[in-house]
């Protein structure tokens, strides 16, 4: 068994790939290299996988032996950058090798980004339930501040890579969604605002946040961008052969109406 690290390390990859040791930004030229950030990348969706699985994933169009020459030089360029301070001769902590499975070892030593972004999610929903609306906000907005943007970016699209993608666009639309219904609940339009903004740019037919929206500039006494919020919403789901839900409706309704 290795050592634990000496070192806590962070990757943030909601957006561009971050890492820090200690608090400290890691900028190893490594961390540049396309294949290792695709791996790592995978690894991170698949805390536990086999080297067949990576080799299918990051290198489908080589054939065996080439693929797995790529994919050793690659895990020497990654565990490199994740652990500096071990020789070559070391094993390494957070990537571990079983025969053919590989795995992740995440926790207090390897912390990352999309798992706190889940469990702020998570905890969001149970304060909802449990009727503490203010203990929920705190939880949407820490999760809002975690995406940076969509996953892994700048790693190229792939199967693997897809669903999950859109899993965290999706969360994040709706939390960030929440999140500013609760603060134009309480009286907030300002900082709900740019909350629902975020959450249009990621999803731009998200109709509950053009819904945020149209609640902060009623709340501001603009009917005007009232109305423009409204008609984003409208042609958004114009373009999808949706119908307006009947919050929507009452939205315009109430825009419309005065």
């Amino acid at each position: 068994m290795p050592a634990p690290p000496p070192h806590t390390t962070g990757i943030g990859t909601l957006g561009p790939l971050e890492i820090e040791r200690d608090g400290e930004p890691v900028t190893d030229p490594d961390i540049r290299r396309e294949r290792v950030r695709a791996l790592l990348a995978y690894l991170v969706s698949h805390r536990t996988t086999t080297r067949a699985a990576i080799l299918t994933a990051l290198w489908p169009d080589l054939d065996e032996r080439a693929a797995a020459n790529n994919l050793r030089v690659t895990f020497t360029y990654l565990l490199r950058l994740l652990e500096p301070w071990r020789t070559a001769r070391e094993s390494a902590y957070f990537v571990r090798f079983d025969g053919p499975a590989v795995t992740l070892v995440t926790g207090e030593r390897l912390r990352i980004d999309i798992d706190r972004f889940e469990d702020h999610v998570v905890r969001a929903g149970r304060a909802e339930a449990d009727g503490t609306p203010s203990l929920a906000l705190g939880h949407h907005l820490a999760a809002v501040e975690l995406y940076r943007g969509e996953l892994h970016e700048g790693v190229p699209d792939a199967e693997w890579l897809m669903l999950e993608r859109e899993h965290f666009r999706a969360r994040f639309v709706a939390t960030a969604t929440r999140a500013g219904q609760l603060l134009v609940g309480r009286g907030d339009p300002d900082q709900a605002e740019p909350v629902a903004r975020r959450a249009v740019e990621v999803d731009p037919w998200a109709e509950e946040a053009y819904g945020v929206l149209v609640a902060v500039a009623l709340a501001r006494g603009d009917r005007s961008a009232a109305r423009r919020a409204l008609d984003r919403s409208l042609a958004a789901l114009a373009d999808l052969g949706v119908e307006p839900s009947a919050e929507t409706s009452r939205l315009r309704r109430l825009v419309r109406g005065g």
